[in-house]
Formats: structure tokens, sequence, C-alpha cells
């Protein structure tokens, strides 16, 4: 398990560094969870007992809850991550997330999102730091939620950072630092 959770920090490290790429996570774990076992990689690569978390369906809260030691909380302001599928995204998620503060930008939740398809779908332009002219990233997101990311993000350092996950286990990461454009 400690290799699985190095390699896949591994990934999405490189992810944000490279907005817009995709890579498919090979983790292999037993999952009694609602998400793909991508989204489960992440949460167990990320989470540990002192971070906040929300994820809408309680089964799955109680499941991330247990894997990780992480604290399932329902206010929004608290939480350090969201573990989501894009049809449960609602506007108070996006509007009520901690976007950090000047002092501590770092102070800002990440939604783990999980779409239908990365690769078909709505199309998006990403530029910004680590692409070298513009990227485009089709996925099934719908245009309205990236519109509201990038009015989060409009005062950088301040915003939220989206992992971006796929059934098929297709990865991809939207940073603060990128502006995404609906094509």
């Amino acid at each position: 398990m400690v290799h699985n959770t190095q390699k896949h920090y591994r990934e999405l490290v490189d992810l944000f560094s490279r907005p817009g790429e995709i890579r498919i996570s090979t983790f292999d774990t037993p999952n009694f969870t609602g998400f793909s076992d991508a989204v489960l990689a992440t949460v167990l690569t990320l989470f540990d007992n002192e971070i906040a978390f929300y994820a809408n369906d309680k089964k799955d809260c109680d499941e991330l809850q247990t894997l990780t030691g992480g604290q399932c909380h329902g206010d929004l302001a608290e939480i350090d991550y969201a573990v989501v599928k894009a049809d449960e995204l609602t506007e108070g998620l996006f509007e009520n997330v901690k976007a950090g503060t000047l002092a501590s930008p770092e102070n800002s939740a990440t939604l783990i999102i999980e779409v239908v398809s990365i690769g078909e779908g709505h199309r998006y332009a990403l530029k910004g730091p680590g692409i070298k002219a513009e990227n485009i990233l089709e996925m099934t997101l719908d245009p309205k939620w990236m519109k509201m990311r990038t009015e989060r993000c409009k005062e950088f350092p301040l915003g939220i950072d989206l992992i971006l996950i796929d059934r098929h286990n297709q990865m991809t990461v939207t940073p603060r630092t990128i502006l995404a454009e609906v094509m």
C-alpha cells in the first residue's frame, strides 16, 4: 500500500505541474465506496487524521473516514477536501469552500470531482504556468462549474484546486494558477 500511495502521489504532483495532462491511475485496492478506484487512491494518498473532508453520501463519508482517519464534516467553510461526483455539485459547494487568505493561501480546499468521462464532452482551453501555449481538455464536467471555479480563482494566490477523475481512472488537474476558458 505504501508504494502504491507514493507512486500515486508522484502522479498527482506531476499532474499539478502539467495542468490538463491526463494520466491513468493503476492503483489497486479493494474499493467499497461509490467512487472509482482512482478517486479512492487519491483519497488514500492525500487524507490523514488532520484533515476535514466532505462527501455527499453518508456511506462514502463513513468508509473514507475509516480508511484515512480524516474527519467527515458538513461545514463546507471548514473542509480541506470535497469528494463528490459531478452530478452532486452545487453552487453552494463552490461558493462556500475556503479559498485561503492572503496571509495563508495554502489554507484552501481541493475538490476531487468524479466526472463521467475525461477525453470527451465539453472543451476547455487551459493557459498558465506549466503549459507552453494552451492545452485543450475535454471532459463531461458542466461548463458552469468551470466558470465558478474561475471566479473563485480570480484573486490569485487565493482559489481552489480541482482534481478531476473519471470512472475509467483517468485523472487530470486544474490548479488555481490556471485560466480555464470554456470553448
